[in-house]
C-alpha cells in the first residue's frame, strides 16, 4: 500500500504545484481585457516583437503555441488539406442574396472548425496547425476598373451591394457566440487599392468625398455591422501617404470613427515597403515606429520582418515608446482569446464540431445552390434556352474550359471529385442525345508547341533530355528521360506520374533543328517561372512565380542548322504549365479542324470558353477586355459551319464581347462555379434551374471611355454610378426564362422628414411559363442636386422567388440615412434638400417604376 500512496502523493503534489503556476490569462473565467493584459505584462519585448508578424512562435515559457496567421477563405478554407470549394467571390456578388452568402461562410468556418478540431486532438497535436482559424478574408475592394487582375476577388463595383453581402460573409465566418469567435475574419485591401502591376509604389490620388462615398463604406459596414475582427492595411499610398503608416485611416477613421476593437495587419511585405519601395521613412527602424503610431498592429512579412527583427531597434533608439509596443500587442492578442486558444477544449462550443463536416453533402449541395444562383443569363436569342433533349439529338461541346475546373485566385482542392462542365452536361443528358466533345486547347498566342520532330538530343534522338526535380531549385540528382517536346500543363493534359508531387522544377536540354530559314518567333508560357537560353543566351529570364504567362520574341534562324537550347522551369504549387512554342515563317498558325468537324456533324454547339488566372489574378492586370488567346477565333470558325451555339463563359470579371453579343444567340455567365460547376452549368443550360443572376460589374464594351487606369475619382466616369457611355451589358442585368411585371408603385408620403422613415411598395409578378427568381432593385438619383451626385445609385434589393402566374408585393424602408452625400464645405454628412427620383426595376438600366418625393 505504501508505493500506491507515495505515488499518489506525488501526483497531488504535482497537480498543486501546477495549480500554482497558472496564470489568470489562462482563467477563462476572467474578464477579457483583465486576461489580456495580463499576458502582456508577463511578455519580454523580445517576445511582444514575435508575437507582432503573422507566424507568431511559441512562448513555451507560459505555455503558449505558435500561431500562425493569414489562412484564405474567399471562397472555401484554402488550407491544410482539401475543403469544399464553394464559386469565387465575384459569383457571391452574382447572387443578390446576402442571406445566401451567410450560410456559405457559416459553412467555410464550419469546415475549418472541423479540421482544427481534428488536428488539435491526442497524437495530432504533433501535426497542429495554427493557421485554419485566422482568415485574409473577404476581398472588398471596390472593383472600380474592369483591368484590375483581383477584381474575380470581389463583390462588384457597387458599394451597397458589397456592403450587404460582405456583413453576410463576415458573420457567417466569425459566428454569433457572445464570447469566442468561430474564426477571425480580416477585410482587405484597405483601401483604394486597384492596380496590380505597381500596387508596391502606387499612390492613390483622390478626394476624401470618394473615399467616404465610394471606398470606405463598404469597410465601414463590415466593422460596424459585422463587427470584423481585423482588418488588412493595402499597398498602396493614399494622397503620398503609404496606408501602412496612415494615421489618419487607420486610427481616425477606423478605431475613432468607426469604434474598431481588432487589430490591423499589413499586407505581406507593406510596412516594411514604406522604406524600401515608398522612401516614406529612411529605414526598417522607422518603419516599425510609422506603422504602430499609426495603428498597423501586425505584420505579414513578405521577407521584410520589420517587427520581428527591428522593433526592438526602435525601441531602444526612442522611436516608439513600450506602451505604444503593448497597445499592438494587445490588439493581436485579443483576437486569440476570443478564439479560445487558451480555454478548457470544452468551454468554447465551436470546438465541438466534426471534421465529418469537411465536404459534407450538404455542402456539397450549397456549393451547387450558390452556382446556380450566381448564374447570369446574357443572352438568350429566339428562347434557344432551355435547351430541350428532346428535340436536340446531338451535341457538340468546345473549348479550352469545357473538361477542366477553373476556381480563380486564393482557392483550395475540393475534398470530393469536382464536377468539369463536360461532365455535368454529359451526366444531364445521358442517352437523350450524342454528345462529343473535343478537347480544345487556348493559345495565347499564335505559337505552336514545337514538334519532335524538330527537336533533337545531344545523342541525335528526337525530343529534348528532361530531368525533373522534386523541389524548386533544380537541385540535386533530377528523374530522367526524353520529352518529345515541351508541353506540360496540369490542366489541359492529362495527370503525368512522372512529374514530382508538390514543388518542382525541370530542367530540358538539347537542340532545335529549323526546317526553313527565316525569322521565327519563339515563345514560352508558364506557370510559374522559367529561363531559356538558345545557343547559350539567355533570352527570358522570368524566374519569380506567376500565373500562367506567355513570353515571345523573334529570331532569325538557318534551315537544317542545330541550335542549342535550354530551358528551365519550376512550379511553387497550383496549376502548371510549361511550354516551348514558335511560329514558322510563312506557317498558317492554327487550325480549328476537329472544332470545325464536330460542329458540321451535330445539331448544337455548346462552347465553354473564358479565361483563368492566366489572364485575371493577384499580380496580373488586363492590358484589355479581350478574351485571351486564340478562343474568338475558334468560336468564329465553329460559328462559320453551325450557328447554332451556346456560349458558357467562364470568367471572374470583365470582358469586351461585341462579336459574341452579335453572332450567338445564347450567352450563360457562372463566373468561376466552384467544384460543382459542372452540375449548375448542365441545370441551367437544359431548365432544371431558371437563372436570375445579376451582374455586379458594368461591362464595358471597350476602354476608351474609362478614365486612366490611375484615376481614383469615380465620378469621372466610372461604373454605372457616373457612366456615361452606353455599356455591353449594365449594372445589375441578368435575363430569366420567365417574365416579371412590375406595377403599383406606391410612396407613404411625397416628403421626408427628420426621423421619419419612407416607405416604398410595388408588386411583381410572374407573368412566363417557368417559376424563378427576381431580383427587384431599387436606386435614387437626385435630378435637382447642385452638386456632382450619381447617376443613379442601388439603395436597396430584394431576391425573390415568384411561382409563375403568382404575384408578389414587396417593401423598402427608406430613410435621410441613405440620402447623404460628404460635404467638403462642412467637412460631414448632409442631406440635400429637394427631389429624390426612386426608380425601381430589374437592372440600373431597365427601370419599370419610378416615383418622385421631396426632402424637407
Amino acid at each position: 500500500m505504501r508505493p500506491i500512496i507515495a505515488a499518489l502523493f506525488v501526483v497531488l503534489t504535482c497537480s498543486a504545484l501546477m495549480a500554482q503556476t497558472d496564470y489568470p490569462f489562462q482563467n477563462a473565467d476572467l474578464p477579457l481585457e483583465e486576461r489580456v493584459q495580463d499576458l502582456v505584462n508577463r511578455l519580454t519585448i523580445e517576445e511582444k516583437a514575435g508575437l507582432l508578424w503573422e507566424l507568431a512562435p511559441a512562448i513555451e515559457r507560459l505555455g503558449i503555441k505558435k500561431y500562425y496567421h493569414g489562412n484564405e477563405a474567399l471562397h472555401g478554407v484554402v488550407r491544410p488539406g482539401n475543403f469544399t470549394v464553394f464559386p469565387q467571390a465575384i459569383a457571391f456578388g452574382a447572387t443578390f442574396n446576402p442571406d445566401l452568402i451567410f450560410e456559405v461562410a457559416t459553412a467555410i468556418s464550419s469546415e475549418a472548425r472541423g479540421r482544427w478540431n481534428e488536428l488539435d486532438r491526442g497524437e495530432k497535436q504533433k501535426n497542429w496547425y495554427s493557421d485554419l482559424l485566422t482568415f485574409w478574408s473577404p476581398t472588398v475592394n471596390m472593383a472600380r476598373d474592369p483591368r484590375w487582375g483581383r477584381t474575380a476577388e470581389t463583390y462588384g463595383e457597387d458599394p451597397y451591394l458589397s456592403s450587404r453581402i460582405g456583413v453576410s460573409f463576415v458573420k457567417g465566418l466569425q459566428g454569433n457566440h457572445q464570447k469566442y469567435l468561430k474564426a477571425v475574419s480580416t477585410p482587405k485591401h484597405f483601401i483604394a487599392n486597384n492596380t496590380e502591376f505597381d500596387r508596391a509604389t502606387a499612390n492613390s490620388i483622390v478626394s476624401e468625398r470618394t473615399l467616404r462615398e465610394y471606398y470606405l463604406p463598404v469597410y465601414k459596414a463590415l466593422i460596424t455591422e459585422g463587427k470584423a475582427e481585423a482588418i488588412m492595411a493595402s499597398y498602396n499610398a493614399v494622397n503620398f501617404v503609404p496606408v501602412s503608416g496612415n494615421r489618419w485611416l487607420l486610427t481616425d477613421v477606423l478605431r475613432k470613427e468607426w469604434g474598431f476593437k481588432g487589430y490591423v495587419v499589413g499586407d505581406c511585405g507593406a510596412p516594411g515597403q514604406m522604406a524600401s519601395h515608398h522612401n516614406f521613412v529612411p529605414s526598417k527602424a522607422a518603419a516599425v515606429a510609422a506603422s504602430l503610431k499609426a495603428g498597423l498592429d501586425l505584420e505579414c512579412s513578405g521577407g521584410q520582418y520589420i517587427m520581428r527583427d527591428h522593433l526592438v531597434e526602435a525601441l531602444n533608439e526612442g522611436m516608439i515608446t513600450e506602451d505604444e509596443v503593448d497597445f499592438a500587442v494587445s490588439n493581436v492578442l485579443r483576437a486569440r482569446f476570443k478564439l479560445g486558444v487558451f480555454d478548457p477544449i470544452d468551454a468554447n462550443p465551436y470546438n465541438a464540431i466534426s471534421p465529418d463536416i469537411v465536404g459534407s453533402k450538404a455542402h456539397q449541395e450549397l456549393a451547387l445552390k450558390t452556382a446556380l444562383e450566381a448564374t447570369v443569363l446574357l443572352k438568350n436569342e429566339n428562347n434557344l434556352l432551355p435547351l430541350d433533349v428532346s428535340k436536340v439529338k446531338s451535341i457538340a461541346v468546345v473549348g479550352h474550359n469545357a473538361q477542366q475546373m477553373v476556381y480563380g485566385d486564393y482557392s483550395g482542392t475540393p475534398l470530393n471529385k469536382p464536377v468539369t462542365p463536360f461532365e455535368g452536361i454529359k451526366k444531364f443528358v445521358g442517352s437523350a442525345a450524342s454528345i462529343q466533345l473535343v478537347e480544345s486547347k487556348l493559345r495565347l498566342s499564335d505559337l505552336t508547341i514545337i514538334p519532335s520532330r524538330f527537336l533533337q538530343t545531344k545523342s541525335g534522338e528526337k525530343g529534348l533530355e528532361a530531368e525533373y526535380f522534386p523541389n524548386i531549385t533544380l537541385e540535386g540528382e533530377g528523374r530522367k528521360r526524353i520529352d518529345s517536346q515541351v508541353d506540360l500543363h496540369s490542366t489541359e493534359n492529362p495527370p503525368d506520374q512522372f512529374l514530382p508531387e508538390g514543388l518542382k522544377s525541370v530542367r530540358w536540354q538539347g537542340y532545335i533543328v529549323p526546317p526553313t530559314n527565316g525569322e521565327y518567333k519563339i515563345g514560352t508560357s508558364s506557370d510559374d517561372g522559367f529561363r531559356l537560353w538558345i545557343d547559350d543566351e539567355i533570352i527570358f529570364d522570368k524566374w519569380f512565380p506567376q500565373g500562367e504567362t506567355f513570353y515571345e520574341t523573334s529570331m532569325t534562324f538557318e534551315k537544317d542548322k542545330k541550335y542549342k537550347v535550354k530551358l528551365e522551369w519550376f512550379d511553387s504549387g497550383g496549376d502548371a504549365a510549361c511550354r516551348l512554342q514558335w511560329k514558322i515563317p510563312g506557317s498558317k498558325g492554327v487550325d480549328y479542324n476537329e472544332e470545325i468537324a464536330a460542329a458540321k456533324a451535330n445539331d448544337l454547339v455548346i462552347a465553354v470558353i473564358g479565361t483563368g488566372i492566366y489572364n485575371e489574378a493577384e499580380g496580373r492586370d488586363k492590358k484589355d477586355l479581350a478574351l485571351p488567346g486564340d478562343q474568338l477565333n475558334m468560336l468564329k470558325a465553329v460559328h462559320a459551319v453551325n450557328k447554332n451555339i451556346v456560349v458558357v463563359l467562364i470568367a471572374g470579371s470583365q470582358h469586351s464581347l461585341p462579336w459574341i453579343k452579335e453572332n450567338i444567340p445564347a450567352v450563360i455567365l457562372p463566373w468561376y462555379p466552384g467544384e460543382q460547376a459542372g452540375t449548375a452549368i448542365a441545370d441551367v443550360l437544359f431548365g432544371k434551374y431558371n437563372p436570375a443572376g445579376r451582374l455586379p460589374l458594368t461591362y464595358y464594351a471597350d476602354l476608351e471611355a474609362l478614365p486612366e487606369v490611375h484615376r481614383y475619382e469615380v465620378s469621372e466616369g466610372r461604373t454605372y454610378l457616373y457612366y456615361q457611355g452606353k455599356p455591353q451589358w449594365e449594372f445589375g442585368f441578368g435575363l430569366s426564362y420567365t417574365t416579371f411585371e412590375y406595377d403599383n408603385l406606391k410612396l407613404n408620403s411625397k416628403k421626408l422628414k427628420d426621423g421619419k422613415d419612407l416607405e416604398v411598395s410595388l408588386s411583381v409578378k410572374n407573368t412566363g411559363r417557368y417559376n424563378g427568381d427576381e431580383v427587384v432593385q431599387l436606386y435614387l438619383a437626385y435630378p435637382e442636386s447642385k452638386i456632382i451626385r450619381p447617376i443613379k445609385q442601388l439603395k436597396r434589393f430584394k431576391r425573390i422567388r415568384i411561382e409563375k402566374g403568382e404575384r408578389e408585393k414587396i417593401k423598402f424602408t427608406l430613410s435621410k440615412e441613405d440620402l447623404k452625400y460628404w460635404s467638403t464645405a462642412k467637412q460631414g454628412w448632409n442631406v440635400e434638400s429637394g427631389v429624390v427620383e426612386v426608380m425601381v426595376g430589374a437592372s440600373s438600366a431597365d427601370i419599370r417604376l419610378s416615383q418622385t418625393f421631396h426632402v424637407e
